[in-house]
């Protein structure tokens, strides 16, 4: 008969039954132990060891750079959240401005203005101009005892002059 070839199957785990476990001269369960027991296997496990622990290293730096983009990502947050504040007051302060611009350039207010600082009136509008006389000055005493006697009164403005103060006032 013939022998039985092993067709295309492939072993993926070795056969426990045949796996020896080696036992080391110092058998402890320190992790410095382990790690000469590991040189002494033929370097194999060493390297798979240098190369979990650089993993667990590049692991360790990942999570921390994603803590410091976590926290930075905050700090942006809020700083936006306090420019978009800013921005609505600036925004508020800009459409009162508006409004204020839109008022003076209205008719009502140039009316408004024309009317009291100018002392213009509309045709129809009966301008009424009191004026008072000035007040006389008062007699006093004098520091050597004698009394002093009023002032004469100024001569009243020419009309043309009063009419013209009453047109151009002077500021």
């Amino acid at each position: 008969m013939k022998a039985k070839r092993p067709h295309a199957t492939r072993r993926i785990l070795p056969n426990w039954r045949h796996v020896v476990r080696r036992r080391s001269a110092v058998e402890g369960h320190t992790i410095f132990a382990r790690l000469a027991a590991l040189a002494r296997s033929g370097g194999r496990g060493l390297a798979s060891l240098l190369v979990g622990a650089v993993m667990l290293t590049l692991i360790g730096l990942l999570i921390a750079n994603f803590i410091g983009q976590v926290m930075l990502s905050a700090r942006l947050e809020a700083q936006r959240a306090a420019l978009a504040a800013e921005v609505d007051q600036i925004r508020a302060e800009n459409r009162q401005l508006e409004a204020a611009v839109d008022f003076a350039e209205s008719d009502a207010n140039v009316e408004r203005i024309a009317r009291e600082q100018l002392g213009y009136a509309r045709d129809g509008d009966m301008v009424l101009m009191v004026q008072t006389p000035p007040p006389l000055p008062t007699t006093s005493a004098s520091s050597d005892g004698s009394t002093l006697s009023p002032l004469p009164p100024e001569p009243p403005a020419p009309n043309w002059h009063r009419w013209w103060t009453a047109f151009f006032p002077v500021s």
